[in-house]
């Protein structure tokens, strides 16, 4: 294995143990209230209880992610790789093994997985079609976290949360072979060989585009999530079962998973414009079938293609960041605006739903996604020409 990339060579077999790799820092998203609800039966612990260990390890995957461009550029990547994956599975072995509520454990456990997260991100980004690389990503992810969410339950009613962050522990190290094939650090930008050339734009410029992009998709992803979280809620409101409610979280994973693996196979061929406001379209589909609710398998419909439309942005705008990204620091900090997006959309949801019930989170959903639809119709152009400059 060479010790840097080439832009145009950037393999399969890079892509999948990056995506592979970054998928370790999906798992305290993706494991964290099966972990918590064995927490609560292992050590008696109430709703407070449990609501600081949540924020204990959003709090450490956020700071770490938040810090990702400092770092991630000047470390070898195959050992930071390895350092994040060790540090990931000894956090869950630590907050297994404690008499007490594992606060520093977990947040130990967030912090590692969030480093593992921002590099992830950081060596997917050097694919040159973004969009197949970050969809490729994404369905690694999925399949990965589906797999361990299907043995953990398992596990744990067997062996008690010890044995369930034993399997989790296991997994981390396991996925961490990919390392191997992973370089041992980023790719040798050539200069342009023509400083005064008119191609390359104004530096200045392009970040700021980028940050612009990049704000673009907290304010989407914000509106998303605010949704997300009362979908069980909104399903209950028309007595859906438990079972039923089941089988719509069931299928809703396939479909993001199916989401993702669609845009991996398209990659960048429907252009900068169309995704978007196909991404809105569906959205809107989607949500105006949650308010109507008129029966199950409308309710059930709304859901999936509300899923499906929401895995799909998240992808396009991820590429959209990465192809502005002229620093390698705004792909790195995506980790991140998805983290803040958790902390505000379910904030936000909370008080609107509260005051006015789900109306405002529809319309707040259809709103948000109508930003980035708008932004890159409008701009798509200008962007492509700044991404394709940064390319060369």
């Amino acid at each position: 294995m060479t010790d840097t990339i080439d832009h145009s060579r950037v393999g399969f077999a890079f892509l999948l143990a990056a995506s592979v790799a970054s998928s370790i820092g999906g798992l305290p998203f993706n494991t964290l209230p099966i972990l918590l609800g064995a927490f609560a039966d292992r050590l008696a612990l109430g709703p407070a209880d449990l609501g600081s260990l949540g924020s204990a390890c959003t709090g450490g995957y956020l700071l770490s992610t938040l810090l990702g461009p400092l770092w991630v550029e000047r470390v070898p990547w195959r050992l930071a790789t390895i350092v994040a994956a060790a540090g990931t599975a000894a956090a869950l072995w630590w907050s297994a093994n404690v008499a007490a509520a594992p606060l520093l454990p977990l947040a130990a456990f967030g912090f590692a997985a969030g480093l593992m997260h921002s590099l992830g991100m950081r060596m997917v980004g050097e694919a040159t079609d973004k969009e197949r690389a970050f969809g490729l990503r994404l369905l690694t992810e999925l399949v990965i976290v589906a797999l361990l969410l299907f043995f953990l339950p398992i596990v744990i009613a067997s062996a008690a949360i010890v044995g369930g962050m034993a399997l989790l522990a296991v997994a981390v190290l396991v996925m961490a072979i990919s390392a191997f094939f992973i370089p041992r650090g980023p790719a040798m930008h050539v200069p342009n060989a023509d400083p005064a050339s008119n191609a390359t734009p104004d530096p200045a410029r392009v970040a700021a585009i980028g940050w612009f992009a990049l704000g673009i998709f907290v304010l989407f992803a914000c509106g998303q999530v605010a949704l997300w979280v009362f979908v069980e809620r909104i399903g209950r409101s028309i007595d859906v079962g438990a079972a039923e409610m089941g089988s719509v979280f069931a299928v809703l994973k396939v479909i993001g998973g199916a989401s993702a693996a669609l845009v991996a196979l398209l990659g960048d061929r429907l252009g900068n414009r169309l995704p978007h406001l196909l991404g809105l379209l569906l959205i809107t589909v989607g949500v105006a079938l949650l308010a109507l609710r008129t029966s199950f398998w409308v309710y059930a419909f709304g859901a999936w293609i509300w899923e499906g439309a929401f895995t799909m942005c998240c992808v396009y705008q991820t590429a959209a960041v990465a192809r502005l990204d002229r620093t390698n620091k705004l792909v790195v900090l995506v980790p991140a605006a998805f983290a803040i997006s958790a902390f505000i959309g379910p904030e936000l949801a909370g008080r609107l739903a509260a005051a006015n019930g789900f109306a405002p989170l529809f319309a707040l959903a259809i709103g948000c996604a109508a930003i980035p639809a708008l932004t890159y119709w409008l701009f798509a152009d200008r962007m492509t020409t700044i991404g394709d400059a940064r390319a060369t």
